[in-house]
């Protein structure tokens, strides 16, 4: 029995769509009785689309992009722009199938993140969640053997249409979720801490947005919880201020407790 804690139907069941193009069907037979001088029993039959659970959509779903080595295992520890087209013949072979896996499954403990909500917002309105996970539970580097495996930002129901991740900086992917209010601004961010009698750490300046570790100091947290979680990935950096470990930014498409 499996226990969902987030799901992202709208993007499974595409997802599934696309992969299952025949759905499961099954024939109920009905009877008929026709009355006369000789009574008579027919057999007929209605077919019917047979329901897909959860569980089967997302085995079917990973099974297939592991078909396709799109799919990793492991949090990804390479800093660089994924999605290549055809391979960089520049790049060691392991290197550019690992940029292929955009798609990842990892079991991980993770603790929600409610972020403060955006300027201007009513009162009493709630802001975005975000799933953070400190560190992997494989430690070291992952079959590239790049960098340091640092931590894994999920960011619940991306807004964005799925394009091709890129290699940017933290600000640079929180900026962009500014510009579409999704998360607060450095005005906004300033506002809270005042009214909640905390400091930000001086760093804020900007005027498109705050860093990481501000919304990290400012939101509310929730108990750790270990899951399974297929995420697509969106960006990675690397934190300077994580000892230059490779930060990954996803949407979760399922989370299930572990």
């Amino acid at each position: 029995m499996i226990e969902p804690l987030y799901i992202d139907e709208a993007r499974l069941d595409e997802y599934y769509s696309q992969i299952v193009t025949k759905p499961k069907v099954r024939r109920v037979p009905t009877y008929t009785i026709s009355a006369g001088i000789s009574p008579s029993v027919g057999l007929q039959g209605a077919v019917t689309q047979v329901p897909v659970g959860l569980a089967e959509k997302l085995d079917t779903v990973c099974a297939y992009l592991g078909g396709q080595e799109v799919l990793g295992r492991a949090r990804p520890s390479i800093e660089d722009n994924w999605d290549n087209a055809p391979p960089d013949p520049e790049l060691p072979e392991p290197v550019w199938r690992e940029l292929r896996k955009t798609f990842r499954r990892e079991t991980c403990e993770v603790r929600t993140l409610l972020l403060p909500p955006p300027a201007g917002a009513p009162p009493g309105t709630e802001g975005p969640a975000l799933w953070v996970s400190a560190r992997p539970l494989k430690r070291g580097t992952d079959s590239s053997g790049y960098h340091k495996i640092g931590a894994l930002y999920l960011l619940q129901s991306f807004p964005h249409a799925d394009g091709p991740a890129r290699c940017v900086s933290g600000l640079s992917l929180l900026t962009m979720l500014y510009e579409l209010d999704v998360l607060p601004t450095a005005s906004s961010l300033e506002r809270f801490a005042d009214e909640s009698g905390r400091r930000l750490r001086g760093r804020v300046g900007d005027p498109r947005g705050a860093r990481l570790h501000d919304l990290l100091e400012l939101g509310r947290w929730g108990p750790p919880k270990m899951v399974d979680v297929f995420y697509r990935i969106r960006a990675s950096f690397l934190d300077f201020d994580d000892d230059y470990r490779v930060t990954t930014i996803a949407y979760p498409i399922a989370m299930l407790r572990a």
